[in-house]
């Protein structure tokens, strides 16, 4: 059944992260009729990451979203600090001065979520819908999918139609899932054990990110929050989790930090947060849509937890999905099926070479704590040069250049649409 002649594009997108809000923003700015869908009642209910490289806010930036992050609670990044067996080794200076506003950043997920939505609901053709579970994808005659079913916070089941599902629920996308569309999972996978914990007087006045390896431990990532505490990470290979059942797992978690912090954390145990453990899937989409779907976001590429690739990347599917469906969102006059799907394929065609570069160079760093956790040949090189290398500016550029692509990214990608909502008219005459 094709859309009602002069009807805007109808589009329902599963999951209120920063892909799901963002994406409705930037449609519902330019005429579609959105409904944003989430199964949580509080967008504070689900663990969202913090860091924002330069391409995540460049793409806000892009967005008419990048104010949003002086409002909410962040900080800037200094520095990285990576430590060795518990001596710190190597610094590198953040280029915070010259990146200005696009300096790497903490910020508050959910502050900056609320704000989003805020503006989302602000949009007459906007509907957001928190705490309504996604049931399945509706398909027509055709078995193209035109709409979802789905269960309110009052328990009442309903299908709301659509031209289009966006799936944006993440790296176990239940959209992925109902459309028939599958996941190659990446032979890495990883535990994630979070925490947080008093942060000490010498890290309270900056946030530095802190790398903490040491033979035959688990690494362990660390920094002061937009909230004042010292985030913490555990990464482990699949199955760590295992570890830590029983007993008491702060000592074991703290293994590979330098003896000041392990004292500082445990004397401040009672004030440590219960654990929250992530299973980390991995893995890319062979296909992003399917008639009437599209895939964003973790939903379509989960990542591993290096580098905080996640929501920049997401943030930057947005931008390129807005190019693409924007100019079909607000014709009219029906939304044209055969361009829609085009418009979906191109999404993927665009983006996937960026991803995949993004994995690759994910697998690239975590070999180098896989080498520290199994304490090979490598990792013993590895210790010698960072304290011979560590202290020359040359080296920490050199480091920095590394990172580059998970940085800024390596692929131009660039909103074709204005980003702000259009100015009010002043009155006639």
């Amino acid at each position: 059944m094709l859309p009602v002649e002069g009807e805007n594009m109808k589009v329902v997108i599963v999951g209120a992260g920063p892909a799901g809000a963002t994406l409705a923003l930037l449609l519902a700015r330019r005429g579609a009729e959105v409904r944003l869908v989430d199964r949580e009642t509080a967008l504070g209910d689900v663990f969202r990451g913090e860091g924002l490289m330069p391409l995540g806010i460049e793409a806000l930036q892009q967005m008419g979203l990048g104010r949003l992050l002086a409002e909410v609670p962040g900080r800037v990044v200094r520095s990285w600090r990576i430590s060795i067996d518990g001596e710190e080794v190597f610094a590198v200076p953040e280029p915070v001065a010259e990146l200005g506003d696009r300096a790497f950043r903490i910020a508050s997920p959910v502050a900056l979520l609320e704000r989003v939505v805020e503006q989302v609901r602000a949009h007459p053709g906007a509907q957001v819908h928190l705490g309504a579970r996604f049931a399945d994808v509706v398909r027509d005659e055709t078995g193209r999918v035109v709409g979802v079913r789905a269960v309110t916070a009052a328990g009442e089941e309903v299908v709301w139609s659509a031209d289009l599902v966006v799936g944006c629920d993440g790296r176990g996308s239940s959209v992925r899932t109902r459309s028939g569309l599958d996941l190659t999972r990446a032979a890495e996978g990883y535990d994630v054990l979070w925490f947080k914990a008093p942060a000490p007087q010498a890290l309270r006045e900056h946030c530095d990110f802190h790398i903490l390896v040491r033979r035959g431990c688990h690494p362990l990532v660390a920094y002061t929050s937009w909230d004042d505490r010292l985030q913490c990470g555990l990464i482990m290979p699949k199955g760590g989790l295992g570890e830590f059942r029983d007993g008491d797992w702060l000592p074991t978690a703290l293994r590979s930090a330098p003896p000041w912090l392990v004292d500082h954390v445990l004397a401040h145990r009672a004030e440590v947060s219960r654990p929250l453990r992530l299973n980390v899937l991995v893995g890319l989409a062979p296909l992003w849509w399917a008639p009437g779907v599209l895939l964003l976001g973790d939903a379509a590429h989960p990542m591993s937890p290096v580098r905080a690739q996640g929501i920049n990347l997401a943030l930057r599917d947005v931008v390129v999905a807005a190019n693409h469906l924007v100019p079909l969102a607000a014709g009219g006059a029906g939304v044209d099926r055969g361009a829609l799907d085009a418009a979906c394929r191109a999404v993927q065609a665009e983006r996937e070479p960026e991803v995949r570069r993004a994995q690759a160079l994910q697998r690239q760093e975590a070999r180098g704590q896989g080498d520290a956790r199994a304490g090979t040949w490598r990792y013993g090189l590895a210790r010698r040069g960072a304290r011979v290398l560590g202290r020359y500016a040359w080296a920490q550029r050199a480091w920095l250049r590394r990172q580059h692509d998970l940085r800024f990214g390596s692929t131009p990608v660039t909103l074709q649409q204005p980003a702000a909502d259009p100015p009010p008219q002043p009155p006639a005459g």
